[in-house]
């Protein structure tokens, strides 16, 4: 690593003077990460990657996953085809151990112990990706053991639209329209998409959009944002069998109310109310012993914080949540949880000391569950900047889940009496800013404790695991010539399932991302994207039994191809070796898939 980072910066400097000629841009350095309170990357104690506007355009092949799996400690596993549940990792922490946010609002279903499956969602109506490696328990409260992945949807002035068909019947349409005008602004993005993998019942239907509006005036805003996901999926295969009538839906709603105030030179205050529902359905009438089951979750959010200087060099940022939250389980059109009601309250400060070169960070978190014990998540870290370039981190923290409310609630397998799960993590590495070359490495561990898991001794939910996780992470990211950029990630992961003395299921130890993309003045684009994945321990569902599923490579590719000033052509192609893998043991992934389309971009 240390070789490659010498002749990378070697090469740099030796570019030809012309390919110094373009235009000045803000650093991506200088970009201001929203989720961790608007620090800049380049003084950030947390890892920390955030894909812009031009990395979702680049790629994207596969969805918000594939945008996912390029960044370094990040695998993202589907069971089939993408819209089928995708378990996301996050330096191997469980797939309910991870935060998602959309615009700072909680995007997650209280009503089930899985988590939700967020990687269908469609990246192209996000304008930034903020992905926080490591846990956030102390700023964002429970789930956010492993990470925290912060999706803002995409505000940009102006109309545009798409449309491409494919093979297996794929179809994708797009639309944008963006307007500010005087102290108002208004975004709509929308986007349908329709497709099928050749097998029986492996048809998906995608309708989603966002709505952002709002006004801003001498300090003052206030704004409305609405986001939707509607999916309607096939699941052709089960055990191994054909299914041809299984099915789900799963949609998601939420509405905000974001107000900001600017206090002067006291800081600055704002609120957001918010609304999320959440309705996930199963069925199948084939199945003899489950044909339906179904979960529905309304959330209430208030969330309040204040940012301001306590003293020249000490920023404070306090801030106090409250939430309420209603599920409803049926399963065979019976109810399991007819109706439960839960709240949550949280407070929480943040501190940081700018002292020359050195950032001090302390945070502390207070979370108050209903029928839980209350839970402190600490957090302490520092940046070192021995140059301008060069950046220093190291952390440690605690952090935890609640456990769900069916994991407490179910009246045949749930448990009243569950712990939250809690972790301990500290992590260290160093990040390096060069014109145009962003380079990073990571060490870190992380010891997880109360795991909840289903005891075959009392058929319940218990307390029962205990994992250790270690490992490193690397990541480069080089603008070799103005319109050309290759990027590359690469992550270690040793894992130990400490019950029974093995692997965690479906970490590898092994997982690689690289992207190399052309983007010139006149419009015409082209990225190749590829993933490779080890081999990882697996479950197999028909042997009832730990097994081992084999690595893969996947290879994605896009062409986009001006025609006219707003017009352009292009080309995808998802899995173009044509390759044959499993990333969930028992569940093909999708053969090559090629689609065409076409593009119109208004002024902005």
């Amino acid at each position: 690593m240390r070789q490659l980072l010498v002749w990378a910066c070697l090469f740099r400097l030796l570019l030809p003077a012309w390919a110094a000629d373009k235009k000045p841009e803000k650093p991506d350095a200088e970009e201001r990460v929203e989720v961790i309170g608007k620090v800049p990357l380049t003084r950030a104690l947390q890892s920390v990657s955030v894909l812009d506007s031009e990395r979702i355009q680049d790629g994207g092949h596969d969805g918000l996953k594939g945008l996912l799996n390029q960044c370094p400690g990040m695998l993202v596993l589907n069971a089939g085809n993408p819209a089928q549940f995708a378990y996301a990792f996050a330096r191997g922490a469980s797939v309910n151990q991870m935060l998602y946010l959309v615009d700072g609002v909680k995007l997650h279903d209280p009503s089930s112990a899985l988590a939700g499956n967020f990687a269908f969602l469609d990246p192209r109506q996000l304008e930034k990706v903020e992905v926080v490696r490591g846990p956030l328990s102390n700023l964002h409260g429970s789930s956010a053991m492993g990470g925290v992945v912060h999706l803002l949807t995409r505000k940009q002035e102006g109309v545009g639209f798409s449309l491409a068909g494919g093979s297996h019947g794929t179809w994708d349409s797009q639309v944008r329209f963006g307007k500010r005008l005087k102290d108002f602004h208004l975004f709509l993005n929308g986007g349908i998409l329709h497709y099928e993998d050749g097998q029986v019942n492996d048809r998906v239907e995608r309708r989603s959009f966002t709505v952002d509006g709002g006004w801003a005036r001498q300090g003052w805003s206030l704004g409305l944002s609405v986001f939707a996901s509607l999916l309607d999926a096939g699941i052709p295969r089960n055990l191994g069998a054909a299914t041809p009538r299984r099915r789900y839906g799963q949609d998601n709603l939420i509405v905000a109310v974001p107000l900001s105030l600017e206090l002067g030179r006291r800081g600055r205050f704002d609120f957001t109310g918010s609304f999320h529902w959440n309705r996930y359905d199963f069925r199948d009438p084939d199945d003899a012993w489950n044909p339906q089951f179904a979960n529905e979750s309304l959330l209430a959010e208030a969330q309040a914080k204040l940012t301001t200087r306590v003293l020249e060099t000490v920023k404070l940022t306090a801030g106090a949540d409250f939430s309420a939250q209603r599920i409803a389980n049926s399963e065979n059109h019976q109810a399991l949880i007819p109706r439960a009601v839960t709240a949550t309250a949280s407070a929480y400060a943040d501190l940081q000391a700018e002292l020359g070169r050195v950032l001090l960070a302390a945070s502390l978190r207070f979370d108050k569950h209903e029928g839980l014990a209350g839970v402190l998540s600490p957090q302490i870290g520092l940046s070192f900047n021995p140059t301008p370039s060069l950046k220093l981190r190291a952390s440690a923290s605690q952090s935890f889940r609640a456990p769900a409310p069916p994991e407490r609630l179910n009246p045949y397998w749930g448990n009243p009496g569950l712990l939250p799960e809690t972790g301990r993590a500290i992590e260290a590495g160093g990040d390096l800013y060069l014109d145009g070359l962003q380079c990073g490495l990571t060490l870190f561990a992380s010891d997880y404790r109360n795991l909840i898991g289903f005891s075959p001794l009392t058929s319940r939910f218990a307390n029962l695991h205990r994992a250790r996780i270690s490992g490193v992470e690397a990541s480069f990211d080089w603008r070799i010539l103005p319109a050309l950029r290759a990027r590359a990630s690469y992550t270690y992961l040793h894992t130990l399932d400490v019950q029974y003395g093995r692997e965690l299921l479906r970490r590898p130890r092994h997982a690689l991302g690289a992207a190399l993309s052309y983007r010139a003045a006149s419009g015409l684009a082209a990225t190749v994207e590829a993933t490779g994945v080890g081999r990882r321990l697996d479950y197999d569902e028909l042997l009832w039994a730990v097994a081992e599923n084999r690595g893969f490579q996947q290879l994605g590719l896009m062409l986009s191809l001006p025609l006219r000033k707003r017009l352009s052509a292009f080309c995808r192609v998802d899995n173009a070796l044509n390759a044959r893998y499993e990333e969930v043991l028992g569940y093909p992934a999708p053969l090559r898939r090629l689609l065409l389309g076409v593009m119109v971009q208004g002024g902005d």
